[in-house]
């Protein structure tokens, strides 16, 4: 083979041996039986980058300089002692299943065999470009079986006809249709999530029309209550939280707008691929409508390092990793989400399985690479969105043209201004500080430099006033440190009775320079009579985009005691005050407190650098530019008054690219970050530039969009290319998906997997067939929905059959409807709806089931102290507010879905903490309560009592000996634990 590289059959053969009574060169079985295995399970790890262990595999030099292999001895070769199993486990591949008795056979006879590799074959990691995989297919639409007559006459929709041709061909048949209790609870539960009434299932049992079910289905998919139901899937799968996850697991108090977009979208029946292009570009494609915006909750639905993000600056590492990983997510969940396929497996090594690479995965990374996770404000209004986004234009556009003008200032001041920056810099940094928690005083906050600030200490009495000193605040905030929030531009005042002031020192003409932790001292040529002294600020110092007036100490002195400080405790008024207790506050000004260099000289230093500095600029800023950073100023200011004027709009947690900065997390305004792809996915090993992209559907497609793409444009690229009618992988997984609640099982077994790891599906024509139709009439949910509910297949009774389970005891080819279940939300609410209690409200924020304590910096969630009686939290379980790192212990028991990863399915598990907490816990307790009080105002004797109670959880009357037992156990124990005991009922937490 000339080619430094294997072909691509040669990578995807498992195990060739040679043909019986064929002679085989040695060069040929290493490229047949042994490069594949090394290329497939070995490489990932062990090639000349990656080396791990020391340890190289890339070639014949490499594996030979590792002594791991004994040419002709291959018991004496480490590379066997890796790969055999011992006590069920080997040491490699590590945290991978081991090579099959096979493989490991192959490589010990390759060794025996004296280990040959041909001098040209250089491994590589192997990489699957095959899209010969079923869900990588085109959609191809099947034909409808032809049945005989007695299975025409049994099926009922098209979906009947591929069941029953499957069921006849393994020699079985659909069971009989349930009864019309079971049907009503069975669909009732399925489309809304809640249990029908008594009288509903009277009605409809007793409703003698030929379309009594399909009157019933259509009046369920109208009602509100279809959209939480069917929003609670979606909402599992995207990993819906309100709050952050990761340490802190701090609030979004509002991220439940998406939850309720998703609702009503479901309620309204949107269209499929405007659904799916709203979560991923809606602000882009759909501009002034408010779903384009909180469609995209969809990228900002899981967990955020609040950690990394907003504590740690992106220059660093574990901030460069965090925005990594929330970059991941949004690939992730977009993939995973739409496509059913894990890209995941990519961001480390090429897929092993799947026709997807890293540069695949890292150019779905590229079109994220603006995007983070904020709050952003949709109105409803579109005249108001179009206003604010005009103003939000403007002031981009203002802001920019004052960076710049500050960047020709920096230009123009050349190597000196660079030198002094640094010395600035280098001082700063050395410059430590000694000082209180008590810094001084803070006013409030300017948008504007030339707003007028003043603080006026009262000293109580007539003194002599001879010196008075000002002490320059230190804080970290924005870099400032020394001299934070001194004022470029002030005066001092004296007065006996503040009516008339009489100026001791004036620098309102020219800005003076910052003092940094130098004292500035004031000698009055002569004593002055004066109770009142008053800093007055004319021209404030810039903070980070407002401005302030910030001192840490007034000190005055008089004339006959130069040594005492007079203004020790004075009372300190002022128009204004942060008052932020105990950092900032008016009495700090004279608490005699302030901060003192550790190093008085190093603070000399750096005032006279910072003064030189500021020379310079004074020298270098004409006053054309000085005119035209005011302007900047006046209209950056003028353009936040018109958007603070504007009606507040609300807001919603979302993808964003335009925030307002908090802490270290910044905004990139739109601007991509720039993208590698990173060797074994470490940040700190990036190779080549990534490429924006989505992933190629078949082995000519183009899958790279133009670099030129603006970052909205990239993901309204990836929007189209999803929703595209030729994407066969969207339009099977989501009709898989729907599927798959209904019947308890998917038509494909792994609903987030359709690759090779994942399953075949049982009816891939049926599945082609609906995913068709779906796409291709209005993508109408609610029409899928009636097509499958209609079904025979869906109609069918749950009992078992021997026979039937002999041949296909998993039921995968569905010749009886399968049990459930009700899922944790499905039981809390069906408890709520019998007992009475239940609020029908829907939207708005989410109440909570727990107490929250020190909400500001690492919440704690405290369900053990909340109260269940409480009646704002009665509502439905899809709008309780939904915590990460502390789930409901209650929901937890019940199987609730992790929000922290991808649920497409939920576990169904069985075990004694269910009962009791079906028995004992305090909201079991609290609504049984609820229940046994509103029968008693029913009915004032128990058997009525207890006929109610039980017809509400179960929908059908006791039976005599049932009712001879309840009533006794209600008579002995008291009606709330009859209730209790009702709750625990199968007929009341199983659907047949």
């Amino acid at each position: 083979m000339s080619s430094a590289r294997l072909s691509v059959l040669a990578l995807l053969i498992f195990v060739i041996t040679c043909p019986a009574g064929a002679v085989c060169r040695a060069d040929d079985i290493f490229r047949q039986n042994i490069a594949p295995i090394l290329e497939r399970r070995c490489l990932s790890c062990h090639d000349r980058t990656s080396h791990k262990g020391d340890f190289s595999l890339q070639t014949r030099a490499d594996l030979m300089d590792s002594g791991f292999v004994q040419p002709g001895q291959p018991d004496e070769s480490h590379l066997l002692d890796v790969i055999t199993p011992r006590d069920g486990r080997a040491q490699m591949p590590k945290d991978a299943d081991a090579l099959t008795a096979d493989e490991q056979q192959n490589i010990r006879r390759w060794i025996a065999d004296g280990a040959a590799w041909p001098d040209d074959v250089e491994l590589h990691e192997s990489t699957v470009t095959s899209f010969d995989w079923w869900s990588w297919q085109p959609l191809l639409r099947p034909q409808v079986p032809e049945l005989n007559e007695a299975d025409r006459h049994l099926a009922l929709t098209d979906i009947d006809r591929f069941i029953l041709r499957n069921l006849r061909q393994r020699g079985l048949s659909l069971s009989a249709e349930a009864d019309r209790r079971t049907l009503i609870r069975r669909v009732t539960q399925d489309l809304i999530g809640l249990p029908p009434t008594p009288e509903d299932v009277d009605a409809f049992v007793s409703n003698t029309s030929p379309d009594a079910y399909s009157q019933l289905v259509d009046r369920l998919l109208d009602s509100p209550q279809y959209g939480e139901r069917w929003a609670r899937h979606w909402l599992d799968v995207v990993r819906y939280a309100d709050t952050c996850g990761y340490d802190k697991d701090k609030l979004r108090p509002n991220a439940w707008p998406y939850r309720d977009y998703v609702i009503r979208s479901f309620n309204d029946d949107k269209p499929y691929a405007r659904f799916v292009q709203e979560q991923i570009a809606g602000d882009v494609l759909f501009p002034g409508e408010p779903d384009g915006i909180l469609g995209l909750g969809f990228l900002a639905a899981g967990p955020w390092d609040f950690i990394g993000h907003v504590e740690v600056p992106e220059s660093k590492l574990d901030g460069l990793v965090a925005r990594n990983l929330d970059r991941d997510d949004m690939v992730c969940n977009t993939l995973n989400t739409f496509c059913s396929v894990t890209i995941q497996c990519a961001r480390c090594h090429n897929h092993k399985f799947d026709p997807m690479t890293q540069q695949h995965y890292y150019g779905l990374q590229a079109v994220f690479a603006a995007v983070d996770r904020a709050e952003r404000v949709y109105d409803q209004d579109p005249e108001i969105i179009q206003q604010r986004q005009h103003i939000e234009r403007q002031l981009t556009d203002f802001r920019k043209q004052l960076r710049h003008l500050e960047q020709e200032i920096k230009t123009q001041g050349g190597a000196v201004l660079e030198e002094l920056q640094q010395r600035t810099a280098q001082l700063s940094s050395e410059n430590t500080v000694q000082k209180s928690a008590e810094f001084g005083y803070h006013s409030a906050i300017a948008d504007r430099a030339d707003v007028a600030k003043q603080v006026t200490i009262d000293l109580g009495s007539e003194h002599s006033i001879a010196r008075i000193v000002i002490n320059a605040c230190h804080d970290e905030y924005a870099g400032i440190g020394a001299g934070f929030g001194f004022p470029r531009r002030y005066r001092i005042d004296v007065s006996l009775d503040q009516a008339q002031w009489q100026t001791v020192l004036d620098n309102t003409s020219a800005d003076v320079p910052n003092p940094g932790l130098v004292p500035v001292g004031i000698e009055l040529p002569s004593p002055h009579a004066a109770r009142y002294i008053r800093f007055a600020a004319t021209r404030l110092a810039e903070r980070s985009h407002d401005y302030i007036l910030a001192l840490a100490e007034i000190q005055v002195f008089g004339s006959t005691d130069s040594n005492t400080n007079i203004a020790i405790s004075a009372q300190v008024t002022s128009p204004d005050s942060i008052e932020a207790p105990v950092r900032w506050r008016r009495s700090n000004l004279t608490d005699g407190q302030w901060p003192v260099a550790s190093d008085p000289e190093v603070s000399r230093q750096l005032a006279d650098a910072i003064s030189q500095r500021d020379q310079l600029l004074k020298q270098i800023e004409t006053p054309e530019r000085i005119q035209r950073r005011t302007d900047l100023q006046k209209s950056i200011a003028g353009a936040e008054v018109q958007l603070k004027q504007l009606p507040a709009g609300r807001r919603v947690y979302a993808a964003a690219t335009d925030f307002p900065a908090q802490g270290n997390f910044r905004p990139t305004q739109g601007k991509p970050r720039k993208i590698h792809v990173l060797h074994r996915g470490d940040i700190q090993q990036p190779t080549v530039p990534a490429v924006p992209g989505v992933l190629p559907l078949t082995e000519s497609a183009d899958w790279q969009l133009d670099e030129a793409l603006n970052e909205g444009q990239r993901r309204a690229a990836l929007a189209e290319w999803l929703t595209s009618p030729q994407h066969p992988l969207v339009w099977r997984s989501i009709v898989n998906r729907v599927w798959l609640y209904h019947f308890g099982e998917g038509l494909v077994a792994t609903p987030n997997d359709f690759g090779r790891m994942g399953s075949r599906p049982t009816h891939p024509e049926l599945l082609d067939r609906l995913a068709l139709e779906f796409q291709e009439s209005g993508q109408s949910f609610k029409a899928l929905h009636r097509l499958i509910v209609n079904s025979a297949v869906y109609r069918q009774s749950s009992d078992d059959r021997s026979d039937a389970a002999e041949a296909d005891g998993s039921n995968q080819f569905l010749w009886r409807m399968n049990r459930r279940r009700l899922e944790a939300e499905e039981i809390r609410d069906a408890i709520l709806s019998v007992s009475g209690a239940l609020d029908p409200k829907m939207g708005g924020p989410g109440y909570y089931l727990f107490k929250l304590e020190r909400p500001e910096h690492s919440p704690h969630y405290e369900y053990h102290l909340f109260d269940p009686a409480d009646p704002d939290s009665h509502r439905r379980s899809i709008y309780r507010f939904v915590v990460r790192s502390q789930p409901d212990p209650w929901m937890t028991t019940l199987d609730c879905a992790d929000s922290s990863q991808s649920t497409p399915r939920r576990t169904e598990t069985l075990t004694s903490l269910q009962a009791l907490s079906l028995l004992n816990s305090r909201f079991n307790l609290v609504m049984a309560q609820k229940m046994a009080d509103d029968l008693t105002s029913r009915h004032s004797a128990i058997p009525g009592q207890v006929r109610e109670a039980f017809r509400r959880v179960t929908l059908r009357s006791p039976a005599p000996e049932e009712t001879e037992q309840l009533i006794a156990y209600a008579a002995e124990h008291g009606l709330r634990a009859l209730c209790r005991l009702l709750f625990n009922l199968s007929e009341f937490v199983y659907v047949d």
